[in-house]
């Protein structure tokens, strides 16, 4: 690769920023992101070239892929090809996109503390419950 299309894959990632809430929309085979180490891919074009086939990076379009795609072991080559697929860098998303982000990615939007205590604190609650009754009604 030369110097100057270095350089212009550089200014068009360091130009170009997307929030999570963006790649989550982009799950499908007609539109297929991912993030893999902070950066943003669009491999929409690849699915139909890719070796392990299409349904592997639909499974993992849109949200972070960092850990599949370290898993598998990916050749020097393999990594090549991907950076020819970047479109961007992730950032963290604006006041304004959070508040007209849908209900279904309240997660994204900081449901706040709450929410996650309740998200783990309930299904414990229950079972201690079940231990309690089970214990006292023999």
């Amino acid at each position: 690769m030369a110097v100057d299309e270095k350089q212009g894959e550089d200014a068009v990632t360091a130009e170009k920023s997307y929030p999570m809430l963006e790649v989550r929309r982009h799950n499908s085979r007609r539109s297929c992101w991912f993030v893999v180490h902070g950066k943003v891919y669009d491999v929409t074009p690849f699915l139909d070239e890719h070796p392990g086939g299409d349904d592997i990076l639909i499974d993992s379009a849109g949200r972070d892929a960092t850990r599949e795609f370290e898993d598998v072991g990916h050749s020097d080559s393999a990594r090549a090809q991907l950076e020819k697929l970047v479109i961007g860098v992730l950032r963290e998303p604006t006041e304004e996109e959070l508040a007209a982000a849908p209900a279904d990615l309240a997660e994204e939007k900081g449901a706040g503390v709450g929410a996650t205590i309740m998200k783990w604190a309930l299904p414990l609650l229950l079972v201690l419950l079940a231990w309690v009754v089970r214990k006292y009604t023999k």
